[in-house]
């Protein structure tokens, strides 16, 4: 099939289902990814007029029944109800006492379009099927699997065109937060604008035949002078932008209101979900006693992720994700006690040298 062939999806026809697995709750195919720091960078990544990026952390999950969004609505943190159908809903999915399982994107589709899908880390998966298998009723709800699907990004002054160029559109590609289907060989493509806060661009969540849009997108990359990129380069791109990472800068230990996500992931005006009582308390009477900021050590000496953080002989904080940042040098991120202020310097021992300096975030804006 040529790329002026592939047509905008039909929306009333049917996804191909001959590539999903039934849910089980006793399996996982997750990745999950160490949390060694990045070891480097192809540079000058941010001047590429084309970046794509195959997300091998994300794993992709479909959800079907007429009481689905209902169901989800629940569970998650973000209001699932009230955005129309066609849009992209991050959210995370908590324990009763308000700790973060995973991370999610809900794909929310019309029933005309297909399920709905969620996106999800390698890195939560194992524990939220388990959370599914126990609070999501069946008759409601039914997950699968898609096991051939992918999430990939792409970003650049040059993405629109070599997306559009290789699902055969002329249209605008929708802005952030929609969702446009297109139909590729024998799959689905949706397609969803990324925020500018996490770079821009767009999301692509391809059901079927990933490798074959991988490298189709790869080709139309190359050839506007861009490339795909690695995952080290993604992590360089997400610790500059401020991002953390499910598994790695935040997880069970934490409460969401630590992590900074908040205010895109959690509705404080929609109705009862699990863990929202502990959320609702500290957001309207309470404060945590620990956050997420970004750190930064002048010369050339990596942070090492794992790096304790001193203000004199006591213990504030620790080092989660770091890089070498072209742009911003030796950079990390890490949770503090609420006390450290944004300018304080910290030191890497009990009583030493004060190297480490800490940032806002993200560090793009500053």
């Amino acid at each position: 099939m040529n790329a002026g062939d592939r047509l905008r999806v039909d929306l009333a026809s049917d996804p191909p289902t001959d590539h999903l697995r039934a849910f089980d709750p006793e399996s996982s195919t997750g990745v999950t990814l160490s949390s060694s720091a990045p070891r480097g960078f192809e540079q000058p990544a941010t001047l590429a007029p084309v970046l794509l990026y195959r997300d091998r952390a994300r794993n992709v999950w479909q959800v079907s029944g007429d009481r689905a969004i209902d169901a989800l609505n629940g569970l998650l943190t973000n209001d699932l109800r009230g955005p129309e159908p066609g849009s992209v809903i991050p959210c995370l999915a908590l324990t009763p006492k308000g700790r973060p399982l995973a991370d999610l994107q809900v794909w929310k589709r019309s029933i005309e379009s297909g399920p709905s899908i969620l996106d999800i880390p390698g890195a939560g998966e194992e524990a939220l099927r388990e959370h599914f298998g126990r609070y999501l009723p069946p008759r409601f709800a039914k997950i699968a699997a898609l096991e051939e699907a992918a999430v990939m990004r792409i970003l650049g002054s040059a993405a629109s065109a070599a997306l559009a160029e290789v699902l055969g559109v002329e249209s605008p590609l929708p802005p952030a937060g929609r969702i446009t289907e297109f139909r590729f060989e024998s799959g689905i493509v949706l397609v969803a604008g990324r925020a500018e806060s996490e770079g821009g661009g767009w999301d692509l969540l391809a059901t079927h035949d990933a490798d074959l849009v991988e490298s189709a997108l790869a080709a139309a990359a190359e050839s506007a002078g861009g490339r795909s990129i690695s995952h080290e380069t993604w992590e360089t791109m997400r610790i500059e932008r401020g991002t953390p990472r499910y598994g790695v800068d935040y997880g069970l230990e934490n409460l969401p209101q630590e992590t900074g996500l908040t205010e895109r992931m959690v509705s404080f005006e929609k109705g009862c979900y699990t863990g929202q009582e502990v959320v609702a308390r500290i957001h309207y009477r309470g404060h945590v006693n620990r956050r997420l900021v970004g750190l930064v050590r002048a010369g050339e000496t990596p942070i090492a992720i794992g790096t304790e953080l001193f203000d004199g002989d006591r213990r504030v904080g620790g080092v989660s994700s770091a890089t070498t940042s072209p742009e911003f040098g030796s950079i990390a991120l890490g949770m503090v006690r609420r006390e450290v202020e944004p300018g304080d310097r910290l030191s890497t021992s009990a009583g030493g040298a004060r190297t480490i300096e800490v940032r806002t975030l993200p560090f793009t804006q500053q």
